[in-house]
């Protein structure tokens, strides 16, 4: 795989593909437990399950409203984040996600942009279209 921008980055969450969209990020994680006995000299740990965080920032269009409906707290859908695009050999990151929040930053100097965070409710898959 080439090296790229993300000039062509697509971001869909549930049947909604998002507009004016600046940018993304997505950290996928995984819980562990200690499992260290007390003869043991180094610390020990299992894996369990395993989850997913992503934020994306958009710039606010005040024709729609977003946050209201689609975005809005509590909202659960299939999160898709295609840093390369829709085409065919791009990558992929996908996975349920639910809207934790979203944070609405207005700078004088600047536009408008809300910044909205996910937290995901299955494993995050990433594929090649």
């Amino acid at each position: 795989m080439a090296i790229y921008t993300g000039k062509n980055l697509v971001v869909k969450h549930g049947a909604n593909t998002l507009t004016h969209v600046r940018s993304a990020s997505v950290t996928p994680s995984i819980d562990t437990v200690e499992i260290t006995a007390a003869a043991d000299t180094a610390k020990s740990y299992v894996t369990t399950t395993q989850g997913f965080e992503a934020t994306v920032q958009l710039l606010e269009d005040d024709t729609t409203s977003l946050t209201d409906s689609e975005l809005a707290v509590g909202t659960s859908a299939v999160l898709k984040i295609q840093p390369e695009g829709t085409s065919v050999g791009a990558v992929e990151y996908t996975g349920t996600a639910i809207v934790t929040s979203y944070e609405v930053s207005a700078p004088y100097d600047g536009v408008v942009a809300i910044s909205v965070s996910f937290l995901g409710q299955t494993a995050l898959s990433s594929t090649v279209q």
